[in-house]
């Protein structure tokens, strides 16, 4: 029976490349169907978030609004809703908020609807951050192009991945169409033109990846259900407070899905397609015979390794080696995809740990901001520096302010190391007395700097500030093991600090000392800027000088540190000694609970900053994984898709070999040799690329190649190595199985076309 210029599929061979087509098109699906619906609730995340923490509005509109000027705005035929905002009305002026009907008219309109209610353009407040994300930008504001960022990002990610598909399943495409070669042939010759045979081929392509393509979108829609939803329950476990989104999906999103997939699936079809339908028909008919198997110049590793059956392994590989090309294009792919993300978490855990956890494990547990506070009026330091459990509290505020500092003042070590000469404009700025640095300033509790003083010899006094007197050397890059130079000569008794901005503001400081550590605090110094010059200042200096200074943030931090109260911040715990995550959740609990209903604190403790952390890359690479795996289903899908039609491919050359006198046995171990040598291709070419890539990380983040082995990600990856492993070891025994059960002796004879 003919379709469309072919005959059904028939026989093994047939329903095997049938089956690899089938393969290849769900997988595609799948993928972008769930790409494509991750990529939208995404989008509408933050569409929901600005939604609820900003007002469900398009555009507001403020001033002497009556009932009539409001029916008039709610009559206008683009508004959908117009409703009074009570908490942002005030007075006389009164605040309406207004939703369209159709966004994208939103600048056009809202003067239009301000004018009906007597308002001018500059009355109208638009919800610009809402407005951007539906793609609507602001025309006289520059920065608002910046929305279609997040649209081409998105088209990047799908063109890349339909791309990406397109050159891993279009080979499936070619062995299925390779196998009506001689059909083409002979339909050629009696006058079928190469645009009939191009547009035969693709029908039967369409309708093979019809129904593997529906399943696919299908599913991947429900995954991204799943992996929504647990996200979702992970993130909200992690970040207090994260708002929870439902999966949303849209008839726009399925049609998008849809055209991927179809030109996905087109162009896949297309390329094999359009170079079969150019044969001649002598060409097409003299090139469907059976893959011929070509006696390489010398042996390989596989016959090296395994004798005579390796070497047939080897050989049977290469004269299928494009049948297979998606398999081993996946497979290497997903392979260096999943080993990549292994290593980078790895390699991105273990600098966080060094270059945080462990660098501050005795510098903070439990840390707490209280906003729109100054240090000077809080009140609640004697209450929390009592609390139990605790061995210090440090309530402290930060502050910025300039300082100008005269070539005399700078340390010989420096000064031979080069000064200023390398540093950038944007930190430093020439002056003829000298350099303009920038002075970062920590206010302490008075309690705290007399501490401080005593640990760092400086004399103790609330009278004066304590000059952090190292700075970087900037001919260094490593910012792991950083090397410092004294700052200054540590011969001056007082400076000059000044307002940042408005340098003609000033104020002189006594000098306690010069110190070459900072006071037990969660603060990093000098990692942008080289060059600043860290002050520290008690709570009661800078009271008398904050006029003149200024600079200070609309924040006041606490930190506290666990353990028996008499053993000071300046004695490290040891790591047996650690507290717990309750322990340190009950000391915020107690925290906020001194600071009383006066204050509003943040709070977060050390150990459950880590597990949090732990818990995103975690998911993160999870997420990640689960795309290699996917990818990885291709290979593998395509492996299985050619086992089944293993039997009738290599009836003939099975057959000829138990003629010639080789055993089952032999035939078996030939096959797993195939297996292994398919499977273990990727690993082989990934592998040296996974360490050398790795080595080319940890030498850009500063970090020992040694220190990764014990966090080395052997496991996962050997779990990954494994499945696929065993899936193309299943593949190959089923394929074997089935083709030891055939009448072999019947392959010998001649096949006729019919």
């Amino acid at each position: 029976m003919k379709r469309n210029g072919f005959r059904e599929p028939a026989g093994e061979g047939s329903r095997g490349f049938g089956a690899s087509i089938r393969t290849a098109a769900f997988i595609a699906a799948l993928f972008l169907s769930l790409l494509c619906s991750t990529l939208y609730n995404m989008w509408n995340y933050d569409v929901v978030r600005y939604q609820t923490e900003e007002g469900n509005y398009h555009a507001r509109l403020t001033g002497k609004i009556g009932e009539e000027e409001l029916e008039r705005i709610q009559s206008y035929a683009n508004v959908e809703r117009a409703w009074v905002n009570e908490e942002e009305s005030a007075g006389d002026e009164t605040a309406v908020d207004i939703l369209l009907k159709d966004v994208s008219k939103a600048y056009e309109d809202l003067p239009r609807i301000a004018a009906l209610a007597g308002l001018r353009e500059e009355d109208i407040s638009y919800h610009e951050n809402l407005l951007n994300y539906y793609f609507v930008v602001n025309p006289d504001s520059p920065d608002s192009w910046d929305a279609y960022l997040i649209l081409a990002v998105f088209g990047a990610a799908g063109a890349i991945s339909c791309l990406s598909l397109v050159l891993i399943i279009h080979h499936a495409y070619g062995v299925f169409m390779n196998d009506k070669i001689r059909e083409l042939g002979i339909l050629s010759s009696i006058g079928a033109s190469p645009g009939q045979l191009l547009r035969g081929l693709l029908r039967e392509a369409f309708r093979l990846s019809a129904l593997p393509a529906g399943a696919g979108t299908v599913l991947g829609i429900a995954a991204g259900a799943g992996l929504m939803g647990w996200i979702n329950r992970l993130a909200g476990s992690v970040i207090e407070g994260r708002l929870k989104v439902p999966f949303s999906y849209r008839p726009l999103i399925l049609l998008l899905t849809l055209l991927c997939i179809a030109l996905t699936v087109f162009f896949s079809a297309w390329m094999p397609a359009r170079r079969l339908s150019r044969l001649t028909p002598l060409e097409a008919i003299r090139g469907a015979g059976e893959r011929g198997l070509k006696k390489p110049k010398r042996p390989g590793l596989a016959g090296l390794l395994f004798g005579i059956e390796g070497e047939l392994a080897a050989n049977a590989l290469r004269a299928r080696k494009k049948a297979l090309r998606t398999s081993a294009f996946s497979l290497t792919l997903s392979f260096l995809a999943f080993g990549f993300v292994q290593c980078l978490f790895a390699i991105m855990t273990l600098s966080t740990d060094l270059t945080y956890f462990d660098q501050y494990r005795n510098a903070w547990d439990v840390m707490a901001e209280a906003e729109g506070v100054e240090i000077g009026a809080f009140d609640k330091t004697e209450e929390i520096k009592s609390l139990p459990g605790v061995r210090d509290a440090l309530i402290y505020q930060k502050a910025s302010a300039k300082r100008l500092v005269a070539e005399q003042e700078l340390s010989p070590e420096f000064l031979e190391a080069g000064g200023f000469e390398r540093a950038p404009d944007q930190y430093v700025i020439r002056t003829d007395g000298g350099w303009l640095v920038n002075v970062p300033v920590y206010i302490l509790d008075d309690a705290s700097f007399l501490a401080y003083c005593e640990h760092v010899g400086a004399e103790q006094s609330l009278e004066g500030a304590v000059i952090l007197n190292q700075v970087r050397d900037d001919r260094n890059p490593n910012f792991r093991i950083r090397s410092f130079f004294p700052y200054l000569k540590g011969d001056q008794d007082s400076e000059i600090l000044r307002r940042d901005g408005e340098e003609e503001s000033a104020a002189e400081i006594p000098v306690l000392g010069y110190a070459s550590e900072l006071p037990v605090m969660r603060e990093e110094y000098q990692t942008l800027d080289y060059y600043e010059m860290v002050q520290i200042l008690p709570v009661s200096l800078w009271t008398e000088m904050e006029e003149q200074i200024g600079g200070a943030e609309n924040s006041v931090f606490i930190r506290l540190l666990a353990g028996n109260s008499g053993d000071g911040a300046y004695t490290e715990l040891p790591a047996e000694e650690e507290p717990s995550e309750e322990e340190l959740e009950t000391l915020g609990a107690e925290l906020a609970e001194a600071a009383g209903s006066g204050y509003v604190l943040k709070t977060e403790n050390r150990i459950g900053d880590r597990r949090a952390s732990d818990a995103a890359n975690q998911a993160l690479q999870t997420i990640l994984g689960g795309f290699c795996i996917l990818l990885a289903l291709i290979g593998v899908g395509n492996v299985f898709s050619n086992t089944l039609s293993f039997a009738w491919q290599r009836r003939r050359e099975t057959a000829r070999y138990l003629s010639l006198g080789m055993t089952p046995g032999q035939l078996a171990e030939m096959f797993c040799v195939e297996a292994l040598a398919l499977a273990g291709r990727p690993v082989l070419i990934g592998l040296p690329v996974l360490i050398m890539a790795s080595w080319l990380f940890m030498n850009a983040a500063y970090l020992e190649p040694a220190l990764l082995l014990p966090r080395a990600p052997v496991i996962p990856i050997l779990a990954f190595v494994l499945a696929v492993f065993g899936a193309v070891g299943l593949a190959y025994y089923l394929g074997c199985r089935r083709l030891m059960r055939m009448d072999l002796a019947e392959a010998l004879r001649d096949e006729t076309f019919s």
